[in-house]
């Protein structure tokens, strides 16, 4: 079926799975970053079957998108009933009740920065994550400051805007020259490498890990703090690996903003929706941001984004100023209203945490007897892992490596960072599948340490 196919990994039986890749790769944009060949036939919950037949357990979820799994009898529910009544109207044009009620469901969910009333926030819809993004800087600079800060590692999407605050990897901005200016990036201070640092690298002496004292060392000698309009950040980074902050970052950088009136704005796209065991994962640090942008898992699959904001600034828009054809569309607000509901009366949150922290405990003691595995941290269903070789040094190779034979055992893996890999299941897995996917990951690292230690 031609070279191009033969550089993906298959697991056999894989005839139907090579005939459909044969097609996609006559057909489909090169810049997809698919590295074996999982050619979906169907999903129930946290398993999967390829075309072939083959059985899976999912810990990718989509790309952390299938917070209710694969055909939630709840959404599936709430997808067909929606599209037997109508698919589309235009909220930009039109009045519609269900992007009200999903509205009205996340006043009460996301917190916002001195709102103490549901009222208190309004609500923006668009279609992804990159969307919400654009609308939160262009909601930030609507006041007249135009200076943005963000961070090193940072992923914040691919369209123009999102991409000048995304810094995870160069390939995400290569051939992208004229990328509008305004932007600050600044040391990310993960907590990993902050432990580092205490046990002597001594970097924190530079402000690496310090990023308020950065910004108020370094930044504000080059931008006053009345032309700096945001700082955007990650609760937990995503692409950049998975990485938490060091734990006194959140309440320093959001009392750094109160003093010079610099509006917060947190990309939950990832990190929300439950993943981290809290609606937000920014509540774990007892802050909240100005400006909340939420996607992946708010449709369970159905493509929507949303940019939540205090009412005092959203109300500065006029009509006008900034909309969607597509955003807030019917058909994915009823999946988002399904998603939200099975959340809370599956009580996931808990169940969540609870299978959380088991998985990272158990990570963590195998990580004892296994070098390759350097780092296990996280948070809920958003876990990550770092892989070296035998030299200590970040391992692209061997994560490329356990990401294969992961998928070869019956396991979906996906990387992140570096040298990573991220544990971002359906929320709704379960203890047995869990298990099972576990062991799964834990002998194909252990068989890759085995094989390709020594030789690297």
């Amino acid at each position: 079926m031609g070279k191009e196919v033969d550089k993906f990994v298959f697991r056999e039986p894989s005839t139907a799975s090579r005939a459909i890749v044969s097609r996609d790769v006559k057909t489909l944009s090169p810049s997809y970053t698919r590295s074996y060949g999982f050619t979906i036939g169907r999903g129930m919950g946290a398993e999967v079957w390829d075309v072939d037949d083959n059985r899976y357990i999912d810990f990718a979820a989509g790309i952390a998108v299938l917070s209710t799994g694969f055909s939630h009898p709840r959404i599936v529910r709430a997808i067909t009933e929606q599209a037997q009544k109508y698919i589309h109207i235009g909220g930009t044009d039109f009045f519609c009740e269900k992007p009200v009620a999903l509205a009205e469901m996340l006043q009460t969910r996301v917190p916002i920065h001195r709102a103490e009333n549901p009222q208190d926030k309004l609500v923006y819809f668009g279609n992804s994550g990159t969307e919400a993004v654009e609308a939160a800087l262009k909601l930030a600079q609507y006041r007249g400051r135009s200076h943005v800060i963000a961070f090193y590692g940072g992923f914040h999407g691919r369209t123009m805007g999102a991409l000048s605050m995304t810094a995870s990897k160069n390939t995400q901005r290569e051939g992208y020259s004229n990328i509008p200016g305004g932007v600050t990036h600044i040391p990310y201070p993960a907590r990993s490498s902050c432990e580092d640092c205490e046990n002597g690298a001594g970097c924190c002496a530079q402000c690496w890990c310090d990023s308020v004292g950065f910004i108020e060392k370094f930044v504000l000698r080059k931008v006053a703090p009345r032309e700096i309009a945001a700082v955007i950040v990650e609760p937990i980074q995503g692409e950049g690996g998975y990485l938490l902050p060091r734990d006194d970052f959140f309440p320093r950088l959001r009392e750094f903003c109160d003093k010079h009136g610099i509006l917060l704005i947190a990309d939950e796209i990832q990190s929300g929706v439950g993943r981290s065991g809290r609606f937000c994962a920014l509540e774990h640090w007892g802050v909240a941001a100005d400006i909340v942008c939420l996607a992946k898992g708010l449709g369970s699959g159905v493509p929507i984004g949303a940019t939540i904001a205090h009412t005092d600034i959203m109300r500065q828009w006029v009509p006008g100023a900034h909309a969607s054809t597509f955003g807030g569309n019917p058909l994915a607000c009823a999946a988002a209203i399904a998603t939200l509901e099975v959340i809370e009366e599956e009580n996931l949150l808990g169940h969540v945490t609870e299978l959380g922290n088991y998985t990272r405990d158990r990570l963590a003691r195998f990580m004892q007897d296994h070098p390759i595995l350097t780092r296990v941290d996280g948070l809920g269903f958003m876990i990550g892992m770092d892989f070296c070789d035998a030299n200590g040094e970040p391992s692209p190779k061997m994560r490329d490596a356990i990401v294969d034979r992961c998928y070869l055992n019956g396991l979906i893996t996906l990387g992140c960072g570096q040298a990573g890999i991220r544990f971002a299941p359906p929320l709704v897995l379960q203890r047995d599948l869990l298990d099972e996917g576990l062991t799964i990951l834990e002998h194909s690292i252990a068989a890759v340490e085995e094989e390709m230690w020594d030789a690297h």
